[in-house]
Protein backbone atom coordinates (compact mmCIF):
# COMPACT_ATOMS: atom_id res chain seq x y z
CA UNK A 1 0.00 0.00 0.00
CA UNK A 2 0.96 3.40 -0.39
CA UNK A 3 0.33 6.18 2.39
CA UNK A 4 -0.06 9.84 0.30
CA UNK A 5 -0.70 13.06 2.31
CA UNK A 6 -3.58 13.37 -0.10
CA UNK A 7 -5.42 10.44 -0.14
CA UNK A 8 -9.32 10.50 -0.01
CA UNK A 9 -9.00 7.33 2.33
CA UNK A 10 -6.22 5.54 4.44
CA UNK A 11 -4.40 2.81 3.34
CA UNK A 12 -6.96 2.99 -0.38
CA UNK A 13 -4.08 2.78 -3.00
CA UNK A 14 -2.84 -0.42 -3.02
CA UNK A 15 -0.03 -2.72 -5.09
CA UNK A 16 1.33 -5.29 -4.86
CA UNK A 17 4.85 -4.57 -4.41
CA UNK A 18 8.08 -6.61 -3.77
CA UNK A 19 11.10 -6.00 -1.50
CA UNK A 20 14.44 -6.69 -3.34
CA UNK A 21 17.84 -6.78 -0.89
CA UNK A 22 21.49 -6.23 -1.82
CA UNK A 23 23.85 -6.00 0.69
CA UNK A 24 22.04 -4.82 3.32
CA UNK A 25 20.04 -2.50 1.30
CA UNK A 26 16.56 -3.22 0.51
CA UNK A 27 14.47 -1.45 -2.62
CA UNK A 28 10.70 -1.54 -2.97
CA UNK A 29 9.28 -2.02 -6.21
CA UNK A 30 8.85 -2.61 -9.04
CA UNK A 31 7.69 1.04 -9.99
CA UNK A 32 6.74 1.65 -13.32
CA UNK A 33 5.86 4.88 -14.76
CA UNK A 34 3.65 5.62 -17.66
CA UNK A 35 5.65 8.40 -19.76
CA UNK A 36 3.34 11.13 -21.08
CA UNK A 37 3.04 14.94 -21.60
CA UNK A 38 1.28 17.58 -19.54
CA UNK A 39 -2.02 19.15 -21.00
CA UNK A 40 -5.41 18.84 -20.79
CA UNK A 41 -5.64 19.81 -17.21
CA UNK A 42 -3.98 16.81 -15.84
CA UNK A 43 -1.83 15.13 -18.92
CA UNK A 44 -2.08 13.97 -22.68
CA UNK A 45 -2.70 10.29 -23.47
CA UNK A 46 -5.87 7.73 -23.21
CA UNK A 47 -6.85 7.98 -19.89
CA UNK A 48 -8.47 4.48 -19.73
CA UNK A 49 -5.32 3.03 -21.18
CA UNK A 50 -3.29 4.36 -18.65
CA UNK A 51 -5.71 2.94 -15.66
CA UNK A 52 -5.81 -0.72 -17.34
CA UNK A 53 -2.11 -0.16 -17.19
CA UNK A 54 -1.91 0.47 -13.27
CA UNK A 55 -4.69 -2.10 -12.14
CA UNK A 56 -2.81 -4.76 -14.11
CA UNK A 57 0.56 -3.42 -12.26
CA UNK A 58 -1.66 -3.69 -9.08
CA UNK A 59 -3.08 -7.32 -9.45
CA UNK A 60 0.32 -8.60 -11.20
CA UNK A 61 2.90 -7.13 -8.97
CA UNK A 62 4.28 -2.90 -9.38
CA UNK A 63 2.94 0.47 -8.63
CA UNK A 64 2.34 1.92 -11.60
CA UNK A 65 1.65 5.73 -11.79
CA UNK A 66 1.59 8.69 -14.73
CA UNK A 67 4.58 10.42 -15.10
CA UNK A 68 4.57 13.86 -17.30
CA UNK A 69 7.93 14.99 -19.09
CA UNK A 70 7.66 17.85 -17.89
CA UNK A 71 7.10 17.24 -13.94
CA UNK A 72 10.53 15.26 -13.42
CA UNK A 73 12.88 17.00 -10.98
CA UNK A 74 16.05 16.09 -11.98
CA UNK A 75 17.63 17.00 -9.05
CA UNK A 76 15.90 15.02 -6.72
CA UNK A 77 15.01 12.19 -9.32
CA UNK A 78 11.64 12.95 -8.68
CA UNK A 79 8.41 13.69 -10.15
CA UNK A 80 4.82 15.20 -9.80
CA UNK A 81 3.21 12.04 -10.72
CA UNK A 82 -0.37 10.98 -10.79
CA UNK A 83 -1.51 7.47 -9.16
CA UNK A 84 -4.88 6.73 -9.85
CA UNK A 85 -7.48 6.22 -6.64
CA UNK A 86 -10.00 3.45 -8.10
CA UNK A 87 -12.64 3.65 -5.55
CA UNK A 88 -12.99 7.19 -5.92
CA UNK A 89 -12.23 7.35 -9.99
CA UNK A 90 -10.03 9.78 -9.68
CA UNK A 91 -6.09 10.93 -10.19
CA UNK A 92 -3.80 11.83 -7.07
CA UNK A 93 -1.02 13.91 -7.87
CA UNK A 94 1.85 13.19 -5.56
CA UNK A 95 5.54 14.14 -5.43
CA UNK A 96 6.93 10.46 -6.51
CA UNK A 97 10.52 8.68 -6.63
CA UNK A 98 11.40 8.53 -10.40
CA UNK A 99 10.57 5.07 -11.44
CA UNK A 100 12.80 2.06 -12.08
CA UNK A 101 11.55 1.37 -15.86
CA UNK A 102 9.54 4.12 -17.89
CA UNK A 103 6.75 3.08 -20.46
CA UNK A 104 6.94 5.89 -23.36
CA UNK A 105 3.20 6.36 -24.11
CA UNK A 106 3.96 9.88 -24.80
CA UNK A 107 0.91 10.46 -27.33
CA UNK A 108 1.59 11.80 -30.72
CA UNK A 109 4.49 13.21 -32.90
CA UNK A 110 3.60 16.57 -32.17
CA UNK A 111 4.43 16.02 -28.41
CA UNK A 112 7.97 13.99 -28.87
CA UNK A 113 8.99 16.82 -31.46
CA UNK A 114 9.11 19.04 -28.86
CA UNK A 115 12.08 20.23 -27.78
CA UNK A 116 12.19 20.16 -24.49
CA UNK A 117 10.82 16.76 -24.68
CA UNK A 118 13.19 15.82 -26.86
CA UNK A 119 15.94 16.51 -24.51
CA UNK A 120 14.45 15.07 -21.41
CA UNK A 121 13.99 12.12 -23.40
CA UNK A 122 17.73 11.87 -24.37
CA UNK A 123 18.31 12.56 -20.46
CA UNK A 124 16.16 9.46 -19.63
CA UNK A 125 17.72 7.56 -22.20
CA UNK A 126 20.97 7.67 -20.63
CA UNK A 127 20.11 7.57 -16.44
CA UNK A 128 21.58 4.62 -14.66
CA UNK A 129 19.34 2.70 -12.89
CA UNK A 130 16.41 3.49 -15.11
CA UNK A 131 14.74 1.66 -18.04
CA UNK A 132 13.33 3.58 -20.96
CA UNK A 133 11.52 1.56 -23.06
CA UNK A 134 9.73 2.13 -26.64
CA UNK A 135 11.68 5.41 -28.20
CA UNK A 136 9.57 7.06 -30.06
CA UNK A 137 7.28 6.66 -32.73
CA UNK A 138 8.52 5.20 -36.31
CA UNK A 139 9.04 6.97 -39.23
CA UNK A 140 7.79 4.62 -42.22
CA UNK A 141 10.93 5.75 -44.44
CA UNK A 142 13.52 4.60 -41.98
CA UNK A 143 11.38 1.84 -41.10
CA UNK A 144 11.71 0.31 -44.42
CA UNK A 145 15.02 1.32 -44.98
CA UNK A 146 15.90 -0.50 -41.62
CA UNK A 147 14.16 -3.73 -42.45
CA UNK A 148 15.58 -3.47 -46.27
CA UNK A 149 18.79 -4.04 -44.98
CA UNK A 150 17.94 -7.37 -43.31
CA UNK A 151 18.24 -10.01 -45.95
CA UNK A 152 16.24 -12.91 -44.37
CA UNK A 153 13.32 -9.79 -44.07
CA UNK A 154 13.44 -8.48 -47.97
CA UNK A 155 10.79 -11.38 -49.41
CA UNK A 156 8.11 -10.17 -47.30
CA UNK A 157 8.81 -6.10 -48.33
CA UNK A 158 6.84 -4.72 -50.84
CA UNK A 159 8.77 -2.66 -52.77
CA UNK A 160 8.72 0.90 -51.04
CA UNK A 161 10.79 3.91 -52.14
CA UNK A 162 10.58 7.60 -50.86
CA UNK A 163 8.26 9.79 -53.39
CA UNK A 164 10.74 12.35 -54.01
CA UNK A 165 9.95 13.35 -57.59
CA UNK A 166 7.54 12.68 -60.12
CA UNK A 167 10.09 10.17 -62.03
CA UNK A 168 9.75 8.23 -58.94
CA UNK A 169 5.59 7.82 -59.22
CA UNK A 170 5.58 7.42 -63.12
CA UNK A 171 8.33 4.51 -62.15
CA UNK A 172 6.14 2.88 -59.73
CA UNK A 173 2.72 3.26 -61.87
CA UNK A 174 4.72 1.51 -64.83
CA UNK A 175 6.15 -1.19 -62.71
CA UNK A 176 3.06 -1.98 -60.88
CA UNK A 177 -1.08 -2.25 -61.37
CA UNK A 178 -1.79 0.21 -58.32
CA UNK A 179 0.80 1.90 -55.56
CA UNK A 180 -0.19 3.47 -52.57
CA UNK A 181 1.10 6.88 -51.18
CA UNK A 182 1.49 7.52 -47.54
CA UNK A 183 2.80 9.73 -45.67
CA UNK A 184 6.31 9.20 -44.05
CA UNK A 185 4.20 9.75 -39.95
CA UNK A 186 1.02 9.14 -40.83
CA UNK A 187 -1.14 6.72 -38.68
CA UNK A 188 -4.80 5.42 -38.46
CA UNK A 189 -5.12 5.26 -42.47
CA UNK A 190 -4.95 9.07 -42.46
CA UNK A 191 -3.40 10.85 -45.59
CA UNK A 192 -3.53 7.35 -48.05
CA UNK A 193 -3.85 7.76 -51.65
CA UNK A 194 -4.45 4.47 -54.27
CA UNK A 195 -3.15 5.32 -57.74
CA UNK A 196 -4.19 2.49 -59.69
CA UNK A 197 -3.53 2.10 -63.39
CA UNK A 198 -6.93 1.45 -65.39
CA UNK A 199 -6.88 -1.42 -67.66
CA UNK A 200 -9.04 0.91 -70.40
CA UNK A 201 -6.63 3.56 -69.71
CA UNK A 202 -6.14 6.63 -67.35
CA UNK A 203 -5.58 6.47 -63.62
CA UNK A 204 -7.90 6.50 -60.89
CA UNK A 205 -6.90 8.43 -57.82
CA UNK A 206 -9.05 6.97 -54.09
CA UNK A 207 -8.76 8.23 -50.86
CA UNK A 208 -10.83 8.45 -47.61
CA UNK A 209 -12.40 11.08 -45.91
CA UNK A 210 -13.54 10.17 -42.33
CA UNK A 211 -15.99 6.63 -43.29
CA UNK A 212 -15.74 8.14 -47.01
CA UNK A 213 -14.29 6.88 -50.24
CA UNK A 214 -13.10 9.31 -52.64
CA UNK A 215 -12.50 8.92 -56.48
CA UNK A 216 -11.07 10.98 -58.84
CA UNK A 217 -10.66 9.91 -62.37
CA UNK A 218 -7.13 11.41 -64.48
CA UNK A 219 -5.98 10.77 -68.38
CA UNK A 220 -2.71 10.86 -67.62
CA UNK A 221 0.12 10.40 -64.67
CA UNK A 222 0.73 13.84 -65.54
CA UNK A 223 -2.66 14.99 -64.09
CA UNK A 224 -2.08 12.49 -61.37
CA UNK A 225 1.38 14.01 -60.11
CA UNK A 226 -0.09 17.25 -60.48
CA UNK A 227 -3.05 16.29 -58.50
CA UNK A 228 -0.74 14.86 -55.79
CA UNK A 229 2.10 17.34 -55.77
CA UNK A 230 -0.67 19.70 -55.12
CA UNK A 231 -2.31 18.05 -52.06
CA UNK A 232 0.83 16.51 -49.96
CA UNK A 233 2.87 19.00 -48.28
CA UNK A 234 4.99 16.76 -46.04
CA UNK A 235 7.47 13.80 -46.39
CA UNK A 236 5.76 10.41 -48.28
CA UNK A 237 6.72 7.08 -49.62
CA UNK A 238 4.97 5.01 -52.56
CA UNK A 239 4.52 1.59 -51.37
CA UNK A 240 4.01 -1.24 -54.36
CA UNK A 241 0.28 -2.32 -54.07
CA UNK A 242 -0.34 -5.90 -52.97
CA UNK A 243 -3.19 -7.56 -54.39
CA UNK A 244 -4.75 -8.95 -50.95
CA UNK A 245 -7.09 -11.72 -50.40
CA UNK A 246 -10.67 -10.66 -49.49
CA UNK A 247 -13.76 -11.92 -47.30
CA UNK A 248 -16.98 -10.98 -48.62
CA UNK A 249 -15.81 -9.16 -51.02
CA UNK A 250 -13.64 -6.63 -48.53
CA UNK A 251 -9.97 -6.22 -48.00
CA UNK A 252 -8.33 -7.96 -44.95
CA UNK A 253 -4.87 -7.94 -42.92
CA UNK A 254 -4.03 -8.99 -39.88
CA UNK A 255 -3.23 -6.82 -37.11
CA UNK A 256 -0.64 -8.45 -34.98
CA UNK A 257 0.78 -7.42 -31.20
CA UNK A 258 4.57 -8.46 -30.69
CA UNK A 259 6.02 -7.57 -27.00
CA UNK A 260 8.62 -8.35 -25.22
CA UNK A 261 7.60 -11.20 -22.30
CA UNK A 262 8.42 -11.28 -18.66
CA UNK A 263 11.94 -12.95 -19.87
CA UNK A 264 12.95 -10.29 -21.69
CA UNK A 265 12.19 -11.98 -25.08
CA UNK A 266 10.12 -11.26 -27.73
CA UNK A 267 6.49 -13.04 -28.49
CA UNK A 268 3.24 -12.94 -30.48
CA UNK A 269 0.28 -11.44 -28.03
CA UNK A 270 -2.00 -11.64 -30.35
CA UNK A 271 -3.17 -11.38 -33.83
CA UNK A 272 -6.55 -10.64 -35.11
CA UNK A 273 -8.46 -9.67 -38.73
CA UNK A 274 -9.09 -6.00 -39.91
CA UNK A 275 -12.17 -6.25 -42.30
CA UNK A 276 -12.07 -3.22 -44.61
CA UNK A 277 -15.56 -1.73 -45.33
CA UNK A 278 -17.54 -1.74 -48.60
CA UNK A 279 -15.19 -0.15 -50.74
CA UNK A 280 -13.17 1.16 -48.56
CA UNK A 281 -9.15 1.37 -49.53
CA UNK A 282 -7.89 0.44 -46.04
CA UNK A 283 -8.84 -1.53 -43.25
CA UNK A 284 -8.47 0.74 -40.06
CA UNK A 285 -11.18 0.47 -37.75
CA UNK A 286 -11.76 4.47 -37.31
CA UNK A 287 -12.24 4.42 -41.48
CA UNK A 288 -15.11 1.87 -41.71
CA UNK A 289 -12.75 -1.26 -40.63
CA UNK A 290 -14.10 -3.74 -38.34
CA UNK A 291 -12.60 -6.94 -36.33
CA UNK A 292 -13.22 -10.39 -37.20
CA UNK A 293 -11.94 -13.71 -36.35
CA UNK A 294 -8.40 -15.09 -37.85
CA UNK A 295 -9.74 -18.62 -38.23
CA UNK A 296 -13.50 -17.97 -40.20
CA UNK A 297 -11.90 -15.26 -42.28
CA UNK A 298 -8.75 -17.80 -43.28
CA UNK A 299 -10.79 -20.67 -43.98
CA UNK A 300 -13.37 -18.77 -46.02
CA UNK A 301 -10.11 -17.10 -48.16
CA UNK A 302 -8.12 -20.01 -48.40
CA UNK A 303 -10.36 -22.77 -48.25
CA UNK A 304 -7.87 -25.55 -49.58
CA UNK A 305 -5.03 -23.89 -46.84
CA UNK A 306 -4.82 -24.57 -43.39
CA UNK A 307 -5.60 -21.49 -41.57
CA UNK A 308 -3.37 -22.61 -38.57
CA UNK A 309 -0.32 -23.01 -40.92
CA UNK A 310 -0.97 -19.05 -42.24
CA UNK A 311 -1.00 -17.84 -38.65
CA UNK A 312 2.47 -19.89 -38.00
CA UNK A 313 3.97 -18.77 -40.71
CA UNK A 314 3.06 -15.01 -40.37
CA UNK A 315 3.75 -15.40 -36.03
CA UNK A 316 7.51 -16.57 -37.47
CA UNK A 317 8.02 -14.02 -39.92
CA UNK A 318 6.69 -11.09 -37.03
CA UNK A 319 9.64 -12.11 -34.46
CA UNK A 320 12.04 -12.14 -37.02
CA UNK A 321 11.06 -8.38 -37.94
CA UNK A 322 10.80 -7.45 -34.24
CA UNK A 323 14.26 -8.99 -33.85
CA UNK A 324 15.39 -7.37 -36.65
CA UNK A 325 13.52 -3.71 -35.75
CA UNK A 326 15.45 -3.80 -31.98
CA UNK A 327 18.61 -4.16 -33.55
CA UNK A 328 17.96 -0.13 -35.02
CA UNK A 329 15.94 0.67 -32.25
CA UNK A 330 17.32 -1.15 -28.86
CA UNK A 331 14.82 0.44 -26.77
CA UNK A 332 12.00 -1.01 -28.58
CA UNK A 333 9.61 -2.93 -26.05
CA UNK A 334 6.64 -3.58 -28.24
CA UNK A 335 5.84 -3.21 -32.30
CA UNK A 336 1.98 -3.74 -33.66
CA UNK A 337 1.89 -4.60 -37.25
CA UNK A 338 -0.01 -4.82 -40.02
CA UNK A 339 1.07 -7.80 -41.94
CA UNK A 340 -1.08 -8.41 -45.42
CA UNK A 341 -1.77 -11.88 -47.24
CA UNK A 342 -2.47 -12.01 -51.18
CA UNK A 343 -4.54 -14.44 -53.34
CA UNK A 344 -2.01 -16.53 -53.72
CA UNK A 345 -1.25 -17.11 -49.61
CA UNK A 346 2.00 -14.96 -49.74
CA UNK A 347 2.80 -13.23 -46.65
CA UNK A 348 3.36 -9.23 -46.63
CA UNK A 349 4.91 -6.57 -44.17
CA UNK A 350 2.72 -3.56 -44.65
CA UNK A 351 3.58 -1.23 -41.65
CA UNK A 352 4.52 -1.51 -38.13
CA UNK A 353 3.40 1.05 -35.38
CA UNK A 354 6.01 1.63 -32.10
CA UNK A 355 3.06 2.93 -29.61
CA UNK A 356 0.02 0.31 -30.50
CA UNK A 357 -3.14 1.18 -29.75
CA UNK A 358 -5.40 -1.06 -27.78
CA UNK A 359 -6.45 -4.53 -29.38
CA UNK A 360 -10.13 -4.97 -29.10
CA UNK A 361 -10.27 -8.82 -28.80
CA UNK A 362 -10.33 -9.04 -24.98
CA UNK A 363 -7.57 -12.05 -24.99
CA UNK A 364 -5.27 -9.75 -26.68
CA UNK A 365 -5.82 -7.10 -24.57
CA UNK A 366 -5.80 -9.20 -21.35
CA UNK A 367 -2.36 -10.62 -21.63
CA UNK A 368 -0.98 -6.89 -23.85
CA UNK A 369 -1.28 -5.68 -20.57
CA UNK A 370 -0.02 -8.72 -18.38
CA UNK A 371 3.17 -8.38 -20.51
CA UNK A 372 3.50 -4.61 -20.43
CA UNK A 373 3.94 -4.87 -16.06
CA UNK A 374 5.85 -8.79 -16.44
CA UNK A 375 8.54 -6.62 -19.19
CA UNK A 376 8.73 -4.11 -16.69
CA UNK A 377 9.48 -6.42 -13.89
CA UNK A 378 11.69 -8.24 -15.90
CA UNK A 379 13.86 -4.34 -16.77
CA UNK A 380 13.68 -3.26 -12.96
CA UNK A 381 15.35 -7.17 -12.16
CA UNK A 382 11.80 -7.58 -9.50
CA UNK A 383 10.74 -10.64 -11.05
Amino acid sequence: MLVTRKRPNLYSIKAKVRIRSHQNHFTIGPLVGILTVAGGGLFRGVQSNFIDIIEAGRRIGALVYVVPIENINWKTRTVQGYLYHRHGKKWIKERLPLPHVLYNRIPNRASEEQKHVKIALAQLSNMRNLTLYNPHFFNKQQLYAALQRDSGILPYLPCTVPLSSKNILYEMLSSYPFVYVKPVNGMAGQGIYRVQRKPTGGYLIQYQERKKTISKPFSTKEEVWMYLSSRIKQPYIIQQGIDLATFNNKLFDVRLLAQKNGRGEWDVTGMGIRLAGSGKITTHVPRGGSVQSPEEVLTAAFPHYSPENILISIHHMALRIARSLEKEWPALGEVSMDIGIDKTTRIWFIEANAKPGKFDEPHIRKLSLRRIVEYAQHQANFY
